[in-house]
């Protein structure tokens, strides 16, 4: 594993296989500049609204494939900040804004379908995959703060399942599909369902390991 890398790895496929080398490649022509690990966390966010405005007003393609842009660079801020030992607590907020642009993609595409169509279908798909995602994350972090470990490698099911578990890298897959086959509405349904899917497994596995680690205590 490089020394760029979080302990833990990269999570999704596309992330683990696609991301990380490139990352690293880019991370390495980095280390040596004047550019800061928050500057590319600021760039990151202003192109990551840019795919908002896009999805937002029907240029959904371009959208689509920025959005893999914004992938791949969302990973070069954290591990640049790694590789100078710049690492910092604050550094941690980042999480929070890339959840906020993430929603805002899904609410973007949602109000074009709703506006193009005036269907309310959209909405409440997008409402319904932002309340999945909400509560997977949140069964996520509390997994983390109680354990004080990632669920993502904690047993060997987590460590195959990351792979494919909800994540805006996958989610991106499933708009650009349906972008290109022209049925943009299936794509909210797939991500609901891949979100929905992600909250029962997570939940399962997370009151699973729990409720041992309350038994393994209890003998102690």
């Amino acid at each position: 594993m490089s020394k760029f890398e979080k302990e833990k790895g990269a999570s999704d496929f596309l992330a683990h296989y696609v991301h990380r080398p490139l990352e690293n490649k880019i991370v390495e022509h980095l280390i040596n500049t004047r550019i800061t690990p928050n500057q590319l966390t600021v760039l990151v966010n202003i192109v990551a609204y840019l795919v908002a405005l896009l999805y937002f007003t029907g240029l959904l393609l371009p959208g689509s494939i920025l959005s893999f842009v914004v992938g791949l660079m969302d990973g070069l801020d954290g591990k640049l900040a790694r590789a100078r030992n710049q690492a910092t607590k604050l550094g941690k907020m980042e999480h929070a804004f890339d959840l906020l642009f993430e929603f805002s993609w899904l609410i973007a595409l949602a109000l074009f379908l709703h506006k193009d169509s005036g269907d309310a279908l959209p909405v409440i798909l997008c409402l319904f995959s932002i309340t999945f995602i909400s509560f997977y994350k949140y069964c996520y972090d509390i997994f983390s703060r109680v354990m004080n470990a990632s669920l993502d490698i904690y047993g060997n099911f987590e460590k195959k399942f990351r792979r494919i578990a909800g994540r805006r890298n996958l989610y991106n897959i499933h708009i650009l599909l349906g972008v290109l086959f022209n049925v943009p509405l299936y794509t909210l349904l797939s991500i609901m369902i891949h979100a929905a899917l992600t909250a029962a497994i997570y939940s399962w596995r997370v009151i699973k390991h729990l409720r041992a680690a309350d038994k393994a205590s209890s003998y102690l």
